[in-house]
């Protein structure tokens, strides 16, 4: 006969679990703004932690522009 089965949470590994734990965080630090606002949020300490390990330089981070609604013009 089988058991039930128990949660998946315990059979994600540790460093899965805690990429869900970040990614809640990073929505419950943003859920209040705008998105470009957000991504800027999110983008900035990702930028930082990047330049301190060497991987880019110190030019800041740039979001590409937003393209217009679908029919709209470009300003």
């Amino acid at each position: 006969m089988k058991t039930k089965p128990e949660s998946r949470e315990q059979f994600a590994p540790i460093a899965l679990r805690q990429v869900g734990e970040w990614k809640e965080a990073i929505y419950q630090e943003t859920k209040h703004l705008p998105t470009r606002a957000a991504l800027h949020e999110i983008l900035r300490p990702a930028h930082e932690a990047a330049v301190a390990h060497g991987f880019v330089s110190k030019a800041p981070a740039v979001l590409a522009e937003t393209p217009p609604p679908y029919g709209g013009s470009k300003k």
